[in-house]
């Protein structure tokens, strides 16, 4: 069976390493100059700069992304954080256990949890209201940090099933090579099965009892997998898209920093800042940059330079007394969002055409970014093996 793949971003390639592995025939186009999309890295300055991720997975090599990879053959590294995280809270750190919030929050939550299988099912704004002060900012720290979102930008009932993840598979995990070293580890496995990774933009898609794209030339398939979302995919298709759905927006800056801040490579969240979080993985991994390297992520309503601003000051209070330099500032909106939509909002892998799936950031199952893209791929990968 033939397969093509629009788009070597993380689903594409994670899609067409695991159906190449299986035996199928697959072809990937990518119209960037490189693959990995918003999952790999460019060096600047001496330092593993991400397209978009941070050299992080959500459950370390416990959660779907890292079944996904192990199942295609990878041999990627992934070592789990530990501690999975600290929080910032008035100047001070505190390692993130169950006891760090009061009984009566957690009891609520739990409360909660139950009634929103029925009518009351408010935002986590509104859910927040009467909570302690550092609970409630540390839920929007962490919806923050894990989907660029802000608490009145999500329902209760669609934290749930993310929640119940994240209890079962833990915290985060660095790749050893960081993002880059997990893409080139599938294209490796996508190569080495017969597979191609095409550099061409796909022009249009041509659906029905049978699929084509067209690039430079036209190329039947059995199957179409698209790694660019809904929205885009349907434009290829020559349709007009349906109801647009939010995008998350963000900014992550990179920062060069004399000594180690954070000291492990867990998530250090940064409650009540603009800063929802930062991690360090050269303590992982030196070789991701010439010194100790930091990142923090910022959600964005806007994508204003206010904004920004907002979170430079925030760094400068967190990292006072240390030597660094904030090497780069990356803005992700747009046609180059955090997500292309936003978590809660997120569609089917399906399309009306049953040889036409979609996989990636505008397609996740019910879990925290990368894990979510690979819960996706999944479900496609039910239907066609």
């Amino acid at each position: 069976m033939k397969v093509g793949i629009i788009g070597a971003g993380l689903g594409g390639l994670l899609a067409g390493a695991i159906l190449s592995s299986e035996g199928y025939r697959v072809d990937i186009y990518e119209k960037l100059p490189f693959i990995g999309g918003r999952f790999t890295s460019i060096e600047y300055k001496g330092y593993q700069v991400g397209t978009g991720a941070l050299h992080m997975i959500p459950h370390g090599k416990r959660g779907s992304l890292a079944k996904l990879l192990r199942n295609a053959g990878c041999r990627v590294e992934i070592v789990d954080s530990k501690p999975e995280g600290e929080i910032y809270w008035k100047g001070e750190r505190e390692t993130l256990t169950k006891k760090t919030f009061p009984f009566k929050d957690v009891l609520r939550f739990y409360i909660q949890t139950f009634l929103s299988s029925g009518k009351k099912n408010p935002t986590l704004e509104e859910f927040g209201k009467g909570l302690d002060e550092k609970t409630r900012y540390f839920i929007k720290s962490f919806l923050g940090w894990s989907f660029s979102i802000f608490p009145d930008q999500i329902r209760f009932s669609k934290i749930i099933p993310i929640y119940k993840r994240t209890k079962k598979h833990k915290g985060p995990g660095v790749p050893v090579g960081g993002c880059k070293a997990v893409v080139e580890d599938l294209a490796e496995v996508v190569v080495s099965n017969d597979g191609k990774i095409v550099m061409e933009k796909v022009e249009s898609i041509k659906a029905g009892k049978e699929i084509a794209l067209y690039s430079r030339e036209k190329k039947e398939y059995d199957v179409v997998i698209s790694d660019v979302g809904h929205k885009l995919t349907m434009e290829l298709l020559g349709r007009r898209y349906g109801t647009v759905k939010p995008e998350s927006r963000g900014v992550k800056y990179t920062i060069s920093i004399d000594e180690p801040f954070i000291e492990h490579s867990g998530v250090l969240f940064t409650l009540g800042m603009e800063i929802a979080g930062m991690n360090e993985v050269t303590n992982v991994d030196e070789n991701l940059g010439k010194k100790h390297m930091l990142q923090a992520h910022q959600p964005l309503r806007n994508g204003t330079r206010a904004e920004i601003i907002a979170g430079l000051k925030n760094l400068k209070e967190i990292l006072k007394g240390y030597k660094f330099e904030v090497i780069a500032i990356q803005s992700y909106k747009g046609d180059w969002p955090v997500n292309r939509v936003m978590a809660g909002f997120d569609e089917d892998n399906t399309t009306p055409y049953k040889n036409l799936y979609v996989v990636g950031d505008g397609a996740k199952g019910d879990d925290i970014e990368v894990d979510g893209v690979a819960l996706g791929v999944e479900k496609v990968l039910e239907d066609l093996l």
